[in-house]
């Protein structure tokens, strides 16, 4: 019987083991090993608070690309909706904890014995992958401890890096009043609400802290700090609106294209619309533009468009901006664009040293400071143990981009001399060098489905391209 190991059991992992399970027409062992959250709903959906909103509406989040309306059909079977419409529920922004339910409760169906049928047999081991050694045939999964699973095929699926270490932040490993990952447990460390919490960035992660100190009730200063200082932007209503490149074959410099999405973006304002329909219409090109732009051209839209691109392409649900836009309004929350250049701690306070887009020197003084500088981008200096041999062994090589690892078109890691690996496959946000656009469950539910395939040696599946329009018409 053969046996496909996959490291990672949050979204990613969970959803391929799922279609393994689904798919598969022979017998077959899947072993996942889980670490560090909650096996079955990661980061992202693990969390337990209530006010914590999945950024996308529930029309766009089955699990599968062959069934788009799955999650809104597991929806109606839940008597929380009853109250909506159909209409309704399918543009509801749902607590991600719920969306964690679903995940966790698809696992427990397709991997669990009810079914004597089935072709597959499950396991979940809980520890941490750090090595993957060749064998004769495919590899062995090495865990911390020296327990090891040999397999013909790995998946690499470990989701998101940490947070990247901040100038001074290893001198405050030990101090309560700094979180250096803001995805743990820091609710028991707030200080009293007439003190002051710095928040290192202004995206999706900073939001999640926001909403969540205004939920507890916590009546302190918060101050934001991102080198742009923009905030997520809200979801919004909008209009049918044909794309602003053309899909006719051609590649075009990151000049050209950028050309092209400014012209429609005043067009779109010129008759009172979201420029933001600009970018969500080439959503389901995005990894095909981007594959196509030289190296040189993504890291010069990594360095000149990005922090753009994510503020417009990574929306918020309403009552998440509207509980922002409260603390802003009211004068709880003030954000500060600068340059955080390092972190040093004081007798009462950690002192956060920062030059201002005017280039003055400012330190701001925090009872508290958590990073919410989202994951580290870089590979090529992983801490994560599983990596640093991967690549010391010449088994898998950074991207070009040195922002995850380099794969082939059908999810196969390429080896240190580019050669396909026979046995190691990779999918999920590790991929964002080579795809950009993979983090968020359209792309993600594709690739779990497609490695599936490409693992069992399976001819892909037809499945009719459906457009992901994120805002609602």
């Amino acid at each position: 019987m053969r046996t496909t190991v996959i490291i990672g059991g949050g979204f990613s992992g969970t959803l391929a083991a799922v279609n393994l399970i689904r798919l598969a027409q022979q017998p077959h062992r899947v072993v996942v090993v889980n670490s560090g959250r909650p096996f079955g709903r990661g980061t992202a959906y693990g969390t337990t608070r209530p006010e914590h909103l999945l950024n996308v509406a529930a029309r766009n989040m089955s699990a599968f690309p062959d069934h788009p309306s799955h999650f809104f059909d597991w929806l109606r079977s839940r008597c929380d909706f009853d109250g909506l419409t159909n209409d309704e529920l399918r543009e509801t922004f749902i607590p991600r904890r719920i969306y964690g339910d679903y995940i966790r409760g698809l696992a427990t169906h397709f991997m669990g014995p009810a079914d004597p049928r089935a072709l597959v047999q499950c396991e979940v081991i809980e520890g941490q992958a750090v090595d993957v050694q060749p064998h004769s045939i495919g590899g062995k999964v090495v865990l911390e401890g020296g327990k090891s699973v040999q397999a013909e095929s790995i998946l690499l699926a470990t989701g998101n890096q940490p947070p990247a270490a901040l100038p001074g932040a290893e001198r405050l490993a030990s101090d309560r009043r700094y979180c250096g990952n803001p995805w743990q447990d820091w609710h028991a460390s707030l200080p009293d609400n007439d003190g002051h919490i710095v928040l290192l960035g202004t995206g999706l992660t900073a939001v999640d802290v926001i909403v969540t100190l205004r939920e507890i009730g916590w009546g302190g200063r918060i101050t934001a700090i991102s080198r742009n200082g923009m905030l997520p932007q809200r979801h919004f209503r909008g209009i049918q609106w044909p794309t602003s490149v053309p899909d006719d074959g051609e590649s075009r410099s990151l000049k050209e294209l950028s050309k092209l999405v400014r012209q429609d973006c005043e067009r779109l304002r010129g008759i009172s619309q979201n420029p933001a329909i600009a970018v969500d219409m080439l959503r389901g090109r995005t990894q095909e533009l981007w594959k196509s732009l030289s190296v040189e051209e993504k890291q010069r839209f990594l360095k000149e468009y990005s922090p753009q691109w994510n503020v417009i392409r990574h929306r918020i649900a309403g009552p998440i901006h509207d509980a922002v836009t409260d603390s802003l309004d009211c004068g709880q929350l003030s954000i500060l664009p600068a340059t955080i250049q390092g972190l040093t701690s004081a007798e009462s306070t950690i002192d956060v040293q920062t030059t201002t887009t005017e280039g003055e020197q400012q330190v701001v003084k925090g009872d508290f400071v958590i990073n919410c500088t989202g994951p580290k981008s870089r590979f090529s200096d992983s801490g994560l143990p599983l990596y640093q041999n991967l690549f010391d062994r010449g088994l898998a090589k950074v991207d070009p981009m040195d922002m995850g690892v380099e794969i082939n078109d059908d999810f196969t890691v390429l080896d240190g001399e580019g050669n396909p690996s026979t046995f190691l496959y990779a999918i999920g946000p590790i991929l964002k060098g080579t795809l950009w656009e993979t983090i968020a469950v359209p792309e993600l539910r594709n690739q779990a489905m497609q490695v599936a395939q490409t693992i069992l040696e399976q001819e892909p599946i037809h499945i009719v391209k459906q457009g992901t329009i994120e805002y609602s018409i």
